[in-house]
């Protein structure tokens, strides 16, 4: 039979291990802290072996150090149903799979209308009327909206405005920016590698660009700039889990992160109509603004897909993409074009972007 002090010296001992074995533990867990890269220290520092939009070069640069294929009207979708004059073939969700990563979209307030089943602008909630909307289309569109879904601007609309993703006129065609801020999220979520850029030109207010981002549930990957200091590289971006970049072109600056398009960005003129028309002079924005933004469509409305396709070929997009940057003085900008599917933008961008900087 064991003796009493024999048991206690076996508990003591049998304590002294699993105190050891917790030390061992604790101290394991804060070597893991210390070192956990999910966090990086230096900026631009990504876990080993993993790249930024599909290759490890690009971790190191900064934003405006990459080229990101963009769409124009992103949300305007021909293979998507009540569309006309759209810019676009495919929507948002098919554009993110083939590469596109900046989309530029229009926020109208909108009222569904059951009698036409169509979406009515609600020009009184966006400050407009129906004197505005004619100087900004064509007649003949104006008169193609009257014709689908009741004279635009003229009488009273029931039910409550919300946010609608549009182009002037959402009685040519909308989708809810709830859908779609659904489905860059979901995008986001299944690609941990990938940063979008996306530029809003703002006809609500920005707390209803805050609601609908926190619905969606993007607000926890949305960047914040400084003007003040360098744009972060991808890498930085990645890291952290910031792989959404919002700016406003009207209203940015509350919330934070909904940033002023123009503080940061400067862009190429709109309006061509002919290739030889496409410029690479400053429209809008400051000399000094940080991103360089290539309006790279023709004619604005509505728009041709023939003489899309045609500025959309390898040789001429990246000569012309090449020229602006060299005229610039930039390594790398947003590209925006209509009918991207058209157009060799992905390739030229990733060609581009492989290079030796």
């Amino acid at each position: 039979m064991r003796r009493p002090d024999g048991i206690a010296g076996s508990w003591r001992r049998r304590a002294g291990r699993i105190a050891a074995a917790v030390a061992l533990l604790v101290a394991g867990l804060l070597l893991l802290l210390v070192t956990d890269k999910s966090e990086p220290k230096h900026r631009g520092e990504v876990p080993q072996g993993e790249s930024c939009e599909g290759a490890a070069v690009l971790c190191a640069r900064r934003l405006d150090e990459v080229l990101f294929p963009g769409t124009h009207n992103s949300y305007a979708a021909s293979d998507q149903p009540g569309w006309r004059f759209a810019s676009q073939r495919y929507g948002i969700s098919r554009q993110l799979d083939d590469g596109i990563r900046a989309l530029l979209i229009d926020i109208h307030f909108g009222v569904s209308d059951p009698a036409t089943g169509r979406v009515r602008t609600d020009l009184r909630a966006e400050g407009s009327d129906r004197n505005k909307v004619a100087r900004q289309v064509p007649q003949s569109v104006l008169r193609i909206a009257d014709r689908v879904a009741g004279r635009v601007g003229v009488g009273t609309l029931r039910g409550t405005p919300e946010p609608y993703l549009c182009h002037t006129l959402c009685e040519l065609g909308a989708e809810p920016l709830s859908r779609e801020l659904e489905t860059i999220r979901v995008f986001l979520n299944q690609h941990h590698d990938q940063v979008v850029i996306v530029i809003v030109e703002d006809y609500v207010p920005p707390a209803t660009i805050l609601q609908a981002f926190e619905r969606a549930g993007l607000t926890r990957y949305v960047a914040t700039f400084d003007r003040n200091q360098p744009l972060p590289t991808l890498g930085t971006l990645i890291a952290h889990g910031h792989r959404l970049v919002v700016f406003a072109e009207e209203q940015g600056g509350s919330p934070a992160w909904y940033m002023p398009a123009f503080s940061f960005i400067q862009d190429t003129p709109l309006g061509a109509t002919r290739p030889d028309q496409l410029s690479c002079k400053r429209y809008r924005g400051a000399d000094r603004s940080p991103l360089l933004l290539i309006n790279y469509w023709i004619p604005p409305f509505p728009p041709s897909v023939s003489l899309n396709a045609t500025i959309g070929r390898a040789t001429f997009l990246r000569g012309r993409v090449q020229r602006c940057l060299g005229e610039r003085g930039f390594r790398g900008a947003i590209v925006a074009v209509d009918f991207y599917q058209r157009t060799s933008l992905v390739a030229v961008a990733r060609e581009l972007n492989s290079r030796d900087r």
